[in-house]
């Protein structure tokens, strides 16, 4: 379910087609050839600036970023020939580091044309992203997210943080580490499935509401509500009762997973161990 960690840096490029440069016949027009254009930036963030990413054009993943303030931000842009291109130009905008794509004013987005995005977040820098159809994807960020696509999936694993999430049509799936005591997460979508998987340490309450189904290995407590949607409500308690997360969807199923927990030679649960390097 929870794509594995590999050892070479996410490329933003991988997520774009290659254009095709097949000639075409003497008798049919010529096609309209995309070109790629890759670019990468580089800042230093003030103590705790919250970063926003706004990405109405393709996807967004979040990688871990390192210990020092630096932020970086791989782009990679399609463009059809003769369209003209999506402009971005991070910054910093009062108290946030704004990333947020934007084609020229008066203009439309030509078929085929996208950009995708591969941001680097340093610890301690809170995030928050919105994309329209495309995926967002975050590892390991050490800090609290807050993710948002009108009918995008999400995927949420390694976060040192409190996570909320929210979709329409687009999945959910979510592995969440003990959550922070006194803290309040939510995964909720429209008619999206939702899969989270918890350790025995989650140390939450789930609260979960659904007209669709409840798969899960935990006992729950049902309570059906008539006339409403969602129509039932479930609860149960992971470990000790330290923070709520709330999982919602009004047509989609929620599955609840068991993750195990494995622990390393000295001590260290082997999945804190692993993500301490998880930029992939």
């Amino acid at each position: 379910m929870f794509a594995g960690a590999g050892g070479s840096k996410p490329d933003a490029a991988a997520a774009v087609a290659p254009p095709s440069h097949a000639a075409p016949s003497e008798s049919a027009p010529a096609a309209v050839v995309s070109q790629q254009q890759r670019q990468e930036f580089t800042a230093t963030l003030a103590q705790g600036e919250s970063v926003t990413v706004d990405n109405p054009y393709g996807d967004v993943r979040l990688r871990f970023g390192g210990f020092t303030h630096t932020i970086e931000v791989d782009a990679v842009a399609q463009t059809p020939g003769g369209a003209p291109a999506i402009d971005l130009k991070p910054g910093t905008e009062g108290a946030r580091y704004v990333i947020a794509p934007r084609i020229p004013q008066g203009t439309t987005l030509a078929s085929g044309q996208r950009i995708d995005l591969v941001v680097f977040v340093p610890i301690g820098h809170a995030v928050a992203v919105h994309t329209e159809h495309g995926l967002i994807e975050s590892h390991g960020i050490r800090a609290d997210i807050d993710l948002h696509s009108t009918a995008g999936d999400i995927a949420v694993r390694g976060t040192q943080g409190a996570v909320q999430a929210q979709t329409g049509a687009g999945q959910i799936e979510a592995s969440l580490n003990t959550a922070p005591p006194k803290s309040q997460q939510r995964l909720a979508t429209t008619t999206g499935n939702v899969v989270l998987g918890v350790s025995d340490k989650l140390d939450a309450e789930l609260v979960l509401a659904t007209s669709g189904v409840f798969a899960t290995e935990y006992s729950l407590d049902i309570e059906r509500l008539q006339g409403q949607e969602p129509n039932k409500r479930a609860r149960t308690v992971v470990g000790a009762k330290r923070a709520h997360v709330n999982v919602e969807s009004r047509r989609g199923e929620i599955r609840i997973l068991r993750r195990a927990e494995f622990t390393s030679l000295d001590g260290k649960p082997a999945d804190e161990e692993h993500e301490d390097n998880d930029a992939d």
